[in-house]
């Protein structure tokens, strides 16, 4: 046997091993996934999911909060704007 004939099959049997160990891998993979995609369902099926009146109360609320942050960014910001536009310049001419 001459040497590039010895060293063809020694790859081919690398690269045939290496298959093999991404194909375990692959399949290992793909069990892990189908596990975690189960495990999620049923936590899904614990979850207690609120009525209509429970998300309208919920949506109310939220909707409150985030108005009353506008206002006081509002309030904020021209506050600032008063100070830093319009009375420090005048105050440091």
């Amino acid at each position: 046997m001459s040497f590039a004939t010895i060293a063809i099959a020694v790859v081919a049997l690398a690269a045939f091993a290496a298959v093999l160990v991404w194909r375990a891998q692959v399949r290992d993979l793909a069990r892990q996934t189908v596990g975690f995609a189960r495990e999620v369902n049923d936590e899904i099926r614990k979850v207690t999911w609120p009525d209509r009146q429970q998300l309208k109360n919920a949506t109310g609320v939220i909707i409150l909060f985030v108005v009353v942050v506008a206002i006081i960014i509002g309030a904020m910001d021209v506050i600032l704007q008063g100070i830093f536009v319009r009375w420090l310049p005048a105050w440091l001419r």
